[in-house]
């Protein structure tokens, strides 16, 4: 464990299309939660077409009015009782592991920062042995959802925050960096990933692998 003083730098991951590669399971359990809630059969197909990682503009995109605080309750609960299912599998990107690793030994410290539930999130990154790399998380059931900056702000309260990037695949993840004062690297490493709808976001840095990233931090964090 790091002392606070020999702490180089701050590094928060989003968690599904940063962390780990979990589409196929994603796609699946949003096919069958919104055959749930507009009680008809939504195609794969169709979830693919109008999928993005921010769910209220998900769930807009699917004709559902979230502004209203209960179906937007309802909506999530359920939303984390699919995504903690069992037959909804996830692997590691390629390259991730050993980011983490190299980061941890340069001296960094490591946050996810996710619109996961807590259960799931530490669930599976446990299963992929590297829940211990992590400092701290803030969940969809921990806080404010992205791209309010809170979940940052309870992360990381007092730290420079020219030590800290954030590194996601979402739009809500360069929004919420921008809204919290630090920098930002998309994650451009999901085959599925909208690089266009990320550059209208305006990231700092964009990295095509994992790797990548280690460069773009040692440059930016002195």
């Amino acid at each position: 464990m790091l002392n606070v003083e020999e702490i180089k730098g701050h590094i928060v991951f989003d968690c599904d299309g940063t962390l780990i590669s979990s589409q196929e399971g994603i796609i699946k359990g949003l096919q069958q939660l919104l055959s749930e809630v507009l009680k008809r059969e939504v195609p794969r197909s169709e979830v693919v077409d109008k999928y993005t990682a921010d769910m209220h503009d998900l769930a807009w995109r699917f004709g559902l009015n979230i502004s209203d605080e209960t179906i937007r309750d309802a909506l999530f609960k359920r939303w984390i009782e699919i995504s903690n299912q069992d037959q909804l599998k996830y692997v590691l990107f390629d390259e991730m592991k050993d980011l983490l690793i190299k980061l941890i030994e340069s001296g960094y410290r490591l946050y996810v920062w996710t619109a996961r539930d807590r259960m799931s999130t530490i669930s599976i990154l446990k299963s992929l042995d590297v829940v211990k790399f992590f400092y701290e998380f803030r969940c969809l059931d921990d806080t404010i959802p992205k791209p309010h900056p809170k979940g940052l702000q309870e992360m990381l309260p007092g730290v420079d925050k020219s030590k800290v990037i954030m590194i996601g695949d979402s739009i809500t993840d360069i929004q919420g960096a921008k809204e919290f004062g630090c920098k930002s690297i998309a994650a451009l490493w999901c085959t599925h990933v909208n690089e266009d709808y990320l550059n209208d976001a305006g990231p700092n840095f964009k990295a095509k692998t994992p790797s990548e990233c280690l460069e773009i931090i040692e440059r930016e964090i002195k």
